[in-house]
């Protein structure tokens, strides 16, 4: 049974009105080889919008390493375009996006769809039109257990990173904790969690759950909840302009608990936004520390973000390892590309190395990676 039913439940039913979706795709009668001599590739996310600056992250990272394959000469002599259209994390703007993409610009895949509820309107489009949609950015469970051929997982899950976060706070000896969270499925997974991990180590309920506007606008009203319910740790499930909102307000508000964030919510923006504000809060991350060198897809990152003039993020390192592992996908697929090579090529990354990183992927196992780590803002830095 899913763990996470209220979302699983949704997700179910969206996959299951498939059939009744109302347009064709034209793709889904082609053979599902690349059109022209250009591998497109779609992606819809915010680039406006309170999650916008996290989606404009997320698109410099994966064009970090697009134009540097595409420098040597492509994939197979082939250059690979991303496609960026914005949605302002709207999934009705995402819906009608991923369909532009399909029928339109007939991309040969769909990558990196941000958010939880996007998703939830990306995927079962995917599946109607048979066409690989890589490296969805949201951790849901409920998208991961409801598996697909066509949808293929890089980051860890976000019950993953909460457990991280609760394993922490239990080995401090925290018991009182609250999570304040976005009202849509992200921040509902997020919750869910929380007390599934609480319940795994016998520990007491969630002392606080509370919604938080995504455009944070309720902030100082959810920072007089925290403070009535007063619990010693706060996780946040939220993200984008919202994240920097909630610490002003309950900094504001002289409410002190230790603040945890899970890594989608913009870390770079909370520290350019609230400045010392942010000193202290802990961020579970998916992906090494962009600041140092000890992962050589890191290095390699660096150099190229550097010579670019882009800022190092987790966010931008993400995306970058994300491409890296879509390209070698896609060299494996041989020059003769179709959709169902590059699936195929998929599934025989087993333990490949993308810098310092063992990736694995099988007929069975759409989840690349499962690295969890924790990061701490301390004076605009961040430390492990």
């Amino acid at each position: 049974m899913c763990r996470f039913s209220r979302v699983c439940r949704l997700a179910c039913a969206l996959l299951a009105t498939v059939a009744s979706l109302g347009f064709s795709f034209q793709v889904a009668a082609q053979s599902g080889a690349v059109v022209g001599n250009t591998i497109k590739v779609g992606f819809s996310g915010p680039l406006t919008g309170p999650l916008g600056e996290l989606g404009m992250e997320y698109v410099s990272g994966a064009n970090l390493l697009f134009d540097e394959v595409n420098r040597n000469g492509g994939i197979h002599g082939r250059p690979i375009r991303l496609i960026v259209v914005d949605d302002g994390y709207k999934p009705d703007q995402t819906e009608a996006n991923v369909k532009e993409l399909i029928e339109q610009e007939k991309v040969f895949a769909l990558y990196g769809v941000l958010g939880t509820p996007q998703n939830m309107r990306a995927i079962p489009l995917a599946n109607a039109a048979r066409i690989p949609l890589f490296a969805p950015y949201t951790g849901a469970d409920a998208l991961r257990e409801t598996h697909s051929p066509y949808v293929f997982h890089v980051r860890a899950s976000y019950a993953r990173e909460i457990e991280a976060m609760i394993e922490h706070l239990i080995s401090l000896g925290v018991t009182s904790i609250g999570v304040v969270h976005l009202p849509n499925a992200f921040g509902k997974a997020g919750v869910a969690a929380a007390e599934s991990a609480l319940a795994k180590h016998g520990r007491p309920p969630l002392n606080l759950i509370a919604p938080l506007e995504t455009s944070g606008e309720n902030a100082a009203q959810v920072a007089r909840q925290v403070a009535k319910a007063n619990p010693s740790a706060l996780i946040m499930a939220v993200a984008g302009d919202s994240t920097a909102a909630l610490v002003h307000a309950l900094s504001a508000n002289e409410t002190k608990p230790m603040l945890l964030g899970l890594s989608v919510f913009g870390s770079r923006q909370l520290v350019d936004e609230v400045g010392p504000e942010a000193h202290g809060v802990v961020q579970s991350q998916v992906v090494p520390s962009p600041f140092r060198i000890d992962h050589p897809v890191v290095r390699e990152y660096r150099r190229l973000a550097k010579a670019k003039g882009i800022g190092y993020s987790y966010t931008t390192l993400e995306s970058y390892i994300t491409a890296k592992i879509f390209t070698e996908a896609l060299r494996r697929a041989g020059k003769d590309l179709t959709r169902e090579r590059l699936m195929a090529a998929l599934e025989t990354l087993n333990e490949w190395d993308v810098g310092g990183l063992a990736v694995t992927y099988s007929p069975t196992d759409h989840v690349a990676l499962d690295f969890v780590d924790l990061s701490i803002i301390s004076h605009g830095r961040f430390s492990h």
